[in-house]
C-alpha cells in the first residue's frame, strides 16, 4: 500500500474568502492570503463608529473584568473558567458570554435560548516567485470573531436570512476591555439580527402548508469542555523564498515556457468556541501548502498547464529545496511533452483507467458535496439537497465500493491528514460516519441544523474563519473489497481494449479544471506502451458513471490533503470504469505571442 502527498491542484474558481469580516466579501486565488489589515479594520471601526444607541448593557470605564456569575454559572462552565486562567482571550468570552445570558433583552424581543461565541486566531505566511524572482512575501496575524444569536427554541428559531450571525475583527493586543468591547458590540448586533429574521421567518413560513413531521431547527448535542494546547507558525522565511526562487528560474532552460510561478501558503489556526449551553472548546492546527504552477502554448495554440501541490498538516513533510526543484523540474518536462503530444481523437468510448491522483478529484467532485446533509428551502419537502438528496438507503456506487468519513484518523500511510480535527466548528466531537455501505447510501454528514432522519450531529458541522458552519468532509475514505495492483488493473484494460476490437485503452494520471484530463495515456492493447495525448474532455463522467460503469479498485491508496474554506483530506485508489466516452475538446485555440521573449541577460 502506498500512500502519497504530491496532487495536480486544479486554479481554483473565483469564491468567496476563507476568512468572511462582517458584510465585506474578498475574492482570492488558491495560495494568496486575504488582504484583510487595512480593509478589516477600517470596517471594524466603521461599525463601531455607526452604531446605534444599543439594548445591550455596556461595559464601562470603571467596571473591572469580573468572573462570570455563579449563580448562572453550570459546574462544567465553572470548570472551564478555572481551565482558562492565562487564556486572555478565552477568559474574555466566558465572561462575556455570561454577561450577555443575563442581560441581554431587548423591548418586545424575547431573550436569547442560545449564543454561541467562535473566534479564529490565525497566523499566516504567504510568498510566491515568478520567473526566479519574489514577487510577493507577507506575514498576517488576525482574530476573527462570529457570534450567533438564537431566539425562539430548538424547534423553532430565528437562523434564518440575517439571523444567521455576525462576523469581525477582534483585538490582536490581550486587552480584556478592548476584546470584551468589541464582543458586546458584535452580540448586541446578532440579537438585533435574530430578533428580525424570527418575524420574516414566521411571515414566510405561512406560505406554505404545515408540516405534520416537522424538523427541528436546531439539535441539542452533548455538553463538551476540551482546551488543548494552541499552535505557532515556525517559518524560515529566507530558505523557503530562495526555494521558490530557485524552482521558478528553471524557466532559462525551457525557452517555450510562458509563465511559472511556486508559491507557499503556511497557516496557524487556533479556534475558540464557547456556547450558553456550557461547551468551551480550544484547538489548533497548521497547514503547509507549497504550489508550482507552469503554463505553455503547443504550436497550433492550445493552452497547457500543470500545477502539482503538496498540503500537508506537518511541515518535515514538505519537500526539500532540492526534492521541490527536482519535481518542478519533471512538471516542466512534462508540459514540454504535452506541446509535442498528438490530439486525441474525435471521439473514443470503452475503457478509462483513473490514478489515484485524478480519481480523488472524481471521488470529491461528484461524492464529497452530495453526501452533506443540508437542510432544504423553506417549504421544500426534500430531507437535503444534492444529486444524493433522494437516495437514502439506495445504491449509489457499485457494491464493492465503501466511503467512510473519518476525521478522527491522524495519519495514513505515514502522512499527516489536514482533513483531521477532534471537535468540529460547532463544539461537537469528530465522529466517523459509514456514508456507503456496499454501494448503498447509508447515512450523510451532518452538523446540528438537523435533517429528516437525521436529528443529530455526527460532528462535521465546519466552517473557515467568520463562516457559517456547514456539514462537510473532513477525512474522505474510498474503500473496496477486492482491491487490484495497478499492474493488474493496467493488464484489464488492455485485455478489454483488445475484446473490443481497439488499439488501445486510455489512462488518465491527472485532472484540471472540469474533471479535463491534464495528463492522459493512450495504452496500447499489444504490448502496453504508453502514448501522452492532449485536447481531450470527458462528457459523461458524473454520479451515474460512478454507479454503473465503476467496476474495478486498486489497491494504491493516495492522501489528497485539500485547502480552501475548509481543510479536508481524500483518500482514494485508482478507479477503472468499463466504458466513458473520451472526445476533443471544443476549445478555441488562442493566437501565439506575435513575437519572441526577451533574450536571458538582457538588460
Amino acid at each position: 500500500m502506498r500512500s502519497v502527498q504530491l496532487h495536480e491542484r486544479k486554479p481554483a474558481p473565483s469564491q468567496a474568502s476563507d476568512i468572511a469580516v462582517a458584510k465585506i466579501t474578498t475574492h482570492n486565488d488558491s495560495c494568496a492570503f486575504p488582504r484583510l489589515g487595512l480593509l478589516a479594520t477600517a470596517a471594524a471601526l466603521a461599525l463601531i463608529l455607526t452604531a446605534p444607541i444599543l439594548r445591550a448593557v455596556p461595559i464601562t470605564d470603571d467596571a473591572k473584568p469580573a468572573p462570570p456569575s455563579v449563580s448562572n454559572s453550570t459546574p462544567a462552565m465553572q470548570a472551564a473558567n478555572a481551565a482558562a486562567k492565562g487564556d486572555a482571550l478565552l477568559e474574555a468570552l466566558l465572561t462575556e458570554l455570561e454577561r450577555s445570558k443575563d442581560q441581554l433583552k431587548m423591548d418586545q424581543v424575547q431573550p436569547p435560548y442560545y449564543i454561541e461565541y467562535r473566534v479564529n486566531d490565525v497566523e499566516d505566511f504567504s510568498a510566491e516567485s515568478a520567473f526566479g524572482a519574489l514577487r510577493e512575501s507577507q506575514k498576517a496575524h488576525v482574530r476573527v470573531l462570529r457570534v450567533v444569536v438564537r431566539v425562539g427554541d430548538y424547534k423553532q428559531d430565528s437562523y434564518y436570512g440575517q439571523g444567521i450571525g455576525e462576523a469581525n475583527i477582534l483585538p490582536l493586543d490581550n486587552d480584556t476591555f478592548a476584546l470584551r468591547h468589541q464582543i458586546w458590540l458584535i452580540t448586541d448586533e446578532a440579537y438585533k439580527a435574530a430578533g428580525e429574521a424570527l418575524a420574516e421567518k414566521q411571515a414566510a413560513l405561512k406560505q406554505f402548508s404545515a408540516d405534520t413531521n416537522p424538523v427541528d431547527d436546531f439539535a441539542k448535542a452533548p455538553v463538551l469542555t476540551a482546551l488543548e494546547p494552541t499552535v505557532a507558525l515556525k517559518v524560515d522565511d529566507a530558505s523557503w523564498k530562495k526555494t521558490l526562487q530557485d524552482a521558478t528560474a528553471l524557466y532559462k532552460q525551457y525557452p517555450d515556457i510562458q509563465d511559472v510561478t511556486a508559491s507557499a501558503r503556511f497557516t496557524a489556526d487556533n479556534e475558540y468556541f464557547v456556547n450558553s449551553e456550557g461547551t468551551v472548546t480550544r484547538s489548533g492546527k497548521a497547514v503547509y501548502t507549497v504550489q508550482f504552477a507552469a503554463y505553455a502554448q503547443a504550436e497550433d495554440g492550445m493552452r497547457l498547464g500543470r500545477s502539482p501541490a503538496w498540503t500537508v498538516a506537518d511541515a518535515a513533510e514538505l519537500p526539500t529545496h532540492d526534492a521541490l526543484v527536482s519535481d518542478a523540474k519533471k512538471t516542466l518536462d512534462t508540459i514540454i511533452a504535452l506541446r509535442k503530444a498528438p490530439i486525441v481523437e474525435e471521439e473514443y468510448r470503452g475503457p478509462v483507467l483513473f490514478a489515484p491522483d485524478a480519481a480523488n478529484d472524481i471521488v470529491v467532485s461528484l461524492l464529497g458535496s452530495n453526501l452533506v446533509g443540508r437542510k432544504p428551502q423553506l417549504g421544500k419537502p426534500n430531507r437535503t439537497i444534492g444529486s444524493f438528496a433522494t437516495s437514502y438507503k439506495n445504491r449509489v456506487l457499485p457494491n464493492f465500493a465503501t466511503l467512510v468519513d473519518d476525521p478522527t484518523l491522524k495519519s495514513f500511510g505515514g502522512k499527516s491528514l489536514v482533513g483531521s480535527y477532534d471537535i468540529d466548528s460547532e463544539g461537537v466531537k469528530a465522529q466517523s460516519v459509514t456514508l456507503v455501505d456496499n454501494g448503498s447510501l447509508t447515512n450523510y454528514l451532518v452538523g446540528r441544523d438537523p435533517i429528516r432522519d437525521f436529528t443529530t450531529s455526527n460532528g462535521h458541522g465546519r466552517a473557515g474563519p467568520g463562516s457559517p458552519p456547514q456539514p462537510n468532509p473532513g477525512v474522505l475514505i474510498f474503500k473496496t473489497s477486492d482491491p487490484q495492483s495497478p499492474e493488474a488493473l493496467k493488464k484489464r484494460i488492455m485485455e478489454m481494449a483488445a475484446e473490443q476490437n481497439r488499439p488501445y485503452a486510455y489512462r488518465v494520471e491527472t485532472l484540471g479544471p472540469g474533471n479535463s484530463p491534464r495528463l492522459l495515456y493512450r495504452v496500447y492493447a499489444n504490448d502496453g506502451h504508453e502514448e501522452l495525448v492532449r485536447g481531450a474532455v470527458f462528457s459523461e463522467l458524473d454520479v451515474r458513471a460512478l454507479r454503473s460503469d465503476l467496476i474495478a479498485a486498486g489497491n494504491d491508496p493516495l492522501v489528497n490533503n485539500r485547502t480552501g474554506g475548509v481543510a479536508m483530506t481524500v483518500i482514494t485508489p485508482s478507479l477503472l470504469f468499463d466504458e466513458l466516452e473520451v472526445k476533443r475538446a471544443d476549445t478555441s485555440k488562442d493566437k501565439l505571442p506575435d513575437y519572441p521573449a526577451p533574450p536571458l541577460g538582457s538588460k
